[in-house]
């Protein structure tokens, strides 16, 4: 049995460095390096739409289209999307420096009175590319791939060029 309390001779400055132990688990304080840096600003992308955006999106709504362009070392390649017109109304054109995709159906009657849909695409073959050997190809499902091989000879003058279709679709699943 003790005669004088264990209170009496406890370590004072235990107590406080557990207390700032508590302190720090409890509001997780930041470091000295995150104290100076300034706070971030806040984003008001999700308020705010760009209108370059907006206005592609109105784009890709009123067509009924939307393309991509990939070029690697071996072939210049542009693929749409015209799955919203029949392989006779989707004609492709090159020139000297263009290729051109034409989509046009006359009007139709839908359930909510009469559509008509025409769109032009037009792009301009990079230099080292051959025009003359430009290969378009339709899928199944409505994707349009046309490719220009490397340049071998001299591009000839303007042409309507024969779309072959597959009857696979573009996107393998």
């Amino acid at each position: 049995m003790a005669l004088v309390s264990r209170d009496i001779f406890r370590n004072w400055w235990e107590d406080m460095d557990r207390y700032h132990r508590e302190l720090e688990e409890h509001f997780k304080r930041l470091s000295t390096r995150d104290f100076w840096e300034p706070p971030p600003m806040p984003s008001f992308k999700e308020y705010f739409r760009p209108w370059r955006n907006m206005m592609e999106e109105l784009e890709r709504q009123a067509v009924g289209t939307t393309a991509s362009v990939e070029r690697d070392g071996d072939k210049y390649q542009v693929i749409v999307d015209v799955q919203q017109f029949a392989p006779e109304e989707i004609v492709v054109k090159t020139d000297d420096k263009f290729i051109t995709i034409e989509g046009k159906h006359e009007e139709k009657k839908d359930e909510h009175g009469y559509i008509s849909r025409h769109f032009v695409r037009r792009y301009a073959l990079p230099q080292g590319y051959d025009i003359g050997h430009v290969r378009p190809s339709l899928s199944s499902d409505g994707v349009l791939t046309i490719t220009a091989p490397k340049l071998a000879l001299p591009a000839p003058g303007e042409r309507i060029v024969p779309i072959s279709r597959s009857n696979a679709p573009a996107i393998k699943a």
